[in-house]
Formats: C-alpha cells, sequence, structure tokens
C-alpha cells in the first residue's frame, strides 16, 4: 500500500541535529598559507639583514668608494719578524708551502733544543724544531722537524701536531711534547725571542 493511499504524509528526510555539519579539508590551504607565510618572513628578514650590511659598511670609516671605481689589488702584508732559518724556508718552498716565513717566536730550551713558531703572509703557522747537532746545521728529518698547521690556543700557545699523532706545545715558558703513548716530556725554556 502506498503511503498517499493510506493518508501518511512522508515527513522529508533531514539531517539530525545533533550531527555537525560536513567538515572541508583544511589540510591543504594551511600548507600554502605557511609556505606563502614563510616566504614573506626570508624576504623581510634577508632585505633587513642587506639594509644592516649597508648601514654598517656606510658607519666604517675609510676611503669613500664610488660604483664606478675599479678595486685596487693590494698584495697581503709582509709579517713582521726576522726570517725562519733559510733551511726552514727552503724545506717550505720544496714541499709546496709559503717561503716567505717569518719568526713569530723563538725559543731555546734547557736541553739546546730551538723551536721557531714561523708565520706566512696568509697568517699560516709553522713549526720548525731543531735538536743538537755536532756541526750545529739544521738537517730536516734528522735534527730538524718541520710541521705546517700550527694553532695558537687562547693561552698565547702553539700547537703542533706529528703526523704520528703526537702533539707539541710551544710557549716562552715552556716546550712540551705530548706522545701519543700518554708520556709526557716537558723542557724549560730558557731564551725567548
Amino acid at each position: 500500500m502506498d503511503a498517499r493511499a493510506a493518508g501518511c504524509h512522508p515527513e522529508p528526510v533531514t539531517p539530525s541535529d545533533d550531527l555537525s555539519p560536513p567538515r572541508r579539508p583544511i589540510f591543504f590551504p594551511v600548507v600554502i598559507a605557511t609556505v606563502f607565510l614563510t616566504i614573506i618572513g626570508l624576504t623581510a628578514g634577508f632585505v633587513l639583514g642587506e639594509r644592516r650590511k649597508n648601514e654598517a659598511r656606510a658607519a666604517q670609516p675609510g676611503p669613500a668608494s664610488t660604483p664606478n671605481q675599479p678595486a685596487i689589488w693590494t698584495p697581503p702584508p709582509t709579517p713582521a719578524g726576522e726570517l725562519c732559518p733559510v733551511e726552514t724556508r727552503e724545506f717550505a718552498a720544496a714541499q709546496g708551502f709559503p717561503a716567505d716565513l717569518r719568526q713569530v717566536l723563538r725559543i731555546e730550551t734547557d736541553n739546546r733544543t730551538v723551536v721557531w713558531i714561523c708565520q706566512d703572509a696568509d697568517e699560516g703557522l709553522y713549526y720548525q724544531g731543531k735538536t743538537p747537532r755536532a756541526d750545529g746545521q739544521l738537517v730536516q728529518n734528522q735534527n730538524g722537524l718541520f710541521l705546517p698547521g700550527v694553532t695558537e690556543l687562547a693561552t698565547g700557545e702553539y700547537q703542533a701536531r706529528a703526523t704520528n699523532g703526537n702533539r707539541i706545545i710551544v710557549s716562552r715558558e715552556m716546550l712540551e711534547i705530548r706522545f701519543t703513548s700518554g708520556k709526557v716530556e716537558k723542557h724549560k725554556v730558557v731564551a725567548a725571542d
């Protein structure tokens, strides 16, 4: 039997009042908004950073330059101090290092070892050690040890590392050799330049 024939009128079907409305997906709009905000933030940061750099450059004293003025190359300054031993400079050049090595520190120890800390024009530091020899000559890999890559420590000391891992620390007061075996050898400085 038909519902109309029975005199019933069907009620329209509507969503229940206790059901929430359907949700729209918001993931993609949030991602897109985040990307745009990130780009805007990065651009603003870059612009502000460049502005500060330009302000800092303008505040520095110095000769004024015009945009049309070409830059003039100037050689790096030569380090001050006496030249390191000729044997050191010749060996450095033969090994592919700069030969314009100048003395930063020279010490003599209580066991008559002499050590130079040398510096090139680019401020690279080198170690040259010399132990006593009857003829007084410096011969690399016999009574002489040349090491590149010296670092200056915050304490005013210099540290060199040999290829075997031993560390050598040089100061105006002490020459210290720290062997990889754990042994430490110290020699008091009797003269320093």
